[in-house]
């Protein structure tokens, strides 16, 4: 199995159980439509499996987007494994087998529906690993993003089991007094970490085309490929800060 290190095998007799690595997930959620997740959550994946990263995209919208933007995936670009977990179960499968992850995967990334509430919400919460919140810069936007992360910190999940939040403003030019706005709310609920992706057309001709920032090539993408790099060593960071954690409750 790919990942296995021989030092990590156990004997019990004649018996060899080799454990898994458990992958590591990232929920990205927003109640409101129309901000950005799946843009996010295809871009992210992109950038983990250019990392070399077995990535899974799982997608929990009932529109499908991130599903189809897979189907345009070209067979060139990093390969990633897509879920459509949104869809029907039929009568000879369970929902837990139709969304089962393969075996090799070191990274999920999950698209969650609008309007994610609820149980529905302190699930995903509780099967990721870390949380990205996308927000546009918006007076509409900041108030449905600041509902929505007061309703994450009502079900306890956050400080229960030690996860970070992460508020990604999308389609966002910097200095503008919307960015100062976004980022003085963000001081009052107590998340100052915020970072964000440009308004920039590269990320429309990417889509079209099945890929992320990662995947593309050529000198006028270099910046927005450094940008990436930026949010993407953040993310790996808190999911190896996780993992420790992890690590450290299971020693206790």
């Amino acid at each position: 199995m790919q990942g296995d290190d021989p030092r990590s095998y156990r004997d019990f007799g004649d018996l060899r159980v080799i454990p898994r690595a458990q992958p590591r997930t990232v929920l990205v959620a927003n109640a409101k439509g129309g901000c950005g997740k799946t843009t996010l959550a295809t871009n992210l994946a992109a950038w983990f499996a250019n990392r070399d990263k077995a990535t899974a995209l799982m997608d929990f919208d009932p529109q499908g987007s991130s599903a189809h933007w897979l189907k345009l995936r070209p067979d060139a670009a990093k390969p990633l494994s897509g879920i459509a977990a949104y869809g029907r179960v039929s009568g000879t499968e369970t929902r837990s087998f139709r969304n089962r992850l393969p075996r090799h995967v070191e990274r999920v990334v999950v698209d969650s529906p609008a309007g994610l509430t609820g149980t529905d919400l302190y699930d995903r919460i509780s099967d990721a690993d870390l949380i990205l919140v996308p927000i546009l810069p918006s007076p509409i936007d900041i108030h449905s993003a600041a509902n929505f992360i007061r309703e994450i910190e009502m079900t306890g999940a956050l400080r229960e089991q030690n996860k970070q939040l992460l508020v990604i403003a999308n389609r966002v030019r910097r200095n503008t007094i919307m960015f100062s706005t976004l980022n003085a709310f963000l001081s009052e609920l107590g998340l100052p970490r915020v970072t964000y992706t440009r308004d920039s057309q590269l990320y429309t001709r990417a889509a079209a085309q099945g890929m992320g920032i990662a995947d593309l090539l050529g000198a006028q993408v270099e910046q927005e490929k450094s940008h990436w790099n930026r949010i993407g060593g953040w993310i790996e960071h808190q999911l190896a800060l996780r993992q420790q954690h992890r690590q450290q409750m299971l020693q206790r």
